[in-house]
């Protein structure tokens, strides 16, 4: 199995760089902590929650009610539900940087209660997969790409 930050988030790291590709095998699924048509979801895209995959959003430990998980894409980094991919890198990356931005306008105590788990989770994908982050970097360089954030996320209010 791969890497799994705080015993919650499963990542297709290292061993399984091409998981992704073959989720419809029952073994890589199962690796994963995937049932079938779990497996099948995230690959078609309808369990992406913007950041990560979510192997369940009506089953979040933020909720006791069965409806959808409020608190994605925020939370995903500490979720048992997470389910990292290696292509989901430069999404990270980009919200990694959001973070550290984030350090420099929060005194340290805020933004460790805010970013401290969430950031921390990130350098231990960041650290398995370290051989695939220059790509990732080049990849949000050339594509332009851009984090999309809830504008809870993009600013901390006085609260």
């Amino acid at each position: 199995m791969g890497l799994r930050p705080h015993d919650h988030t499963r990542t297709a790291g290292a061993r399984h760089r091409e998981a992704e590709q073959h989720l419809e095998r029952p073994e890589v699924a199962e690796d994963l902590g995937l049932e079938a048509e779990q497996a099948k979801a995230v690959r078609t895209g309808e369990l992406d929650m913007g950041l990560v995959n979510c192997r369940n959003p009506w089953d979040s430990p933020h909720r006791n009610d069965a409806k959808v998980c409020h608190v994605a894409p925020a939370m995903c980094m500490l979720c048992r539900n997470a389910v990292v991919f290696t292509s989901q890198i430069p999404r990270l990356l980009l919200l990694s940087d959001h973070a550290e931005h984030m350090r420099a306008n929060l005194t340290p105590r805020h933004w460790q209660a805010l970013w401290g788990r969430q950031a921390a989770a990130m350098a231990e994908i960041f650290e398995e997969c370290a051989d695939l982050i220059p790509a990732a970097r080049s990849e949000i360089a050339e594509l332009g790409l851009r984090l999309d954030l809830p504008l809870g996320m993009r600013t901390e209010f006085d609260r």
